[in-house]
């Protein structure tokens, strides 16, 4: 990473949404990774989601507990969905 690339965490847009993997790295930066892709998406401004589904799958080492709070505010959700063996696998959305 460079001081022109602030994404610490692996970003990637598959079929079912945008995919962060915050898996290993130092506290804070999960959340706040995860929270600045939550705000692209919403606002459209992340150019690799034009032609993906509003959703951001999480892959993270642990439970975001501190994550679910900042999302009600900005109007998300989360779910927990299947991952790899000791993955934190998390659906994000926005609020219908």
């Amino acid at each position: 990473m460079n001081a022109r690339d602030p994404w610490l965490a692996k970003v990637w847009s598959a079929p079912d949404g945008v995919h962060i993997d915050v898996r290993g790295l130092a506290a804070p930066q999960p959340l706040t990774q995860i929270l600045r892709l939550v705000i692209e998406v919403h606002q459209g401004s992340l150019a690799s989601t034009a032609s993906t589904a509003s959703a951001i799958i999480v892959h993270h080492d642990r439970d975001p507990v501190h994550l679910y709070p900042e999302l009600l505010q900005l109007g998300w959700w989360a779910e927990r969905i299947d991952g790899e063996p000791g993955e934190v696998r998390l659906r994000l959305a926005p609020v219908a």
